[in-house]
């Protein structure tokens, strides 16, 4: 043990310490705003623009056949890290208990259950407004379905003898 007392850091030790730590404060909080402008952009950077569904490509990747009297009213999909396609069809009242089961969805029709809304919409545009059904019924599957597909359903019961149905459907 030495008897002599500590030595106090020079100034010009102090002030470098200082400003090295400024220094790194200043660059942690850069390229957290760095990450955070990259990952607010993350899903858009990776998917491809959204392009038109058939029919065809909508039974095949959400795993659903549409019933006889069907009208498909507009679908869209797009590709990247993961797979979301949007779908809007009417199909006949009486048809709907059979659409559910042929599509072995993992869930029930729950009544007032808003499952899609207009942010599910892949494409885009002025056709698709969930929101403004009064009467619906949704249904959201919490595991996913065939393939790992996710799917949820909104259906329109306002008219009487049809139903709009909006379906999203996504695979990572």
């Amino acid at each position: 043990m030495s008897d002599q007392p500590a030595q106090k850091p020079s100034r010009k030790a102090t002030f470098a310490l200082v400003l090295a730590s400024l220094s790194l404060v200043l660059s942690l909080i850069s390229c957290g705003f760095v990450a955070v402008t990259w990952f607010d952009d993350f899903d858009d950077s990776f998917q491809s623009p959204p392009q038109a569904a058939s029919v065809s490509e909508v039974e095949a990747f959400a795993h659903v056949t549409f019933p006889p009297g069907t009208v498909f009213l507009s679908a869209a999909s797009s590709n990247g890290l993961e797979t979301y396609l949007s779908a809007r069809f009417r199909i006949p009242r009486d048809a709907l208990d059979t659409f559910i089961a042929d599509g072995n969805f993992g869930a029930k029709l729950t009544p007032g259950l808003r499952a899609v809304t207009k942010q599910d919409d892949v494409g885009g545009g002025d056709t698709w407004h969930p929101e403004t059904a009064v009467r619906v019924s949704g249904l959201d599957e919490e595991a996913p379905g065939p393939n790992g597909t996710y799917r949820r359903l909104l259906a329109d019961l306002d008219a009487e003898d049809t139903v709009t149905m909006y379906l999203r459907a996504s695979r990572p």
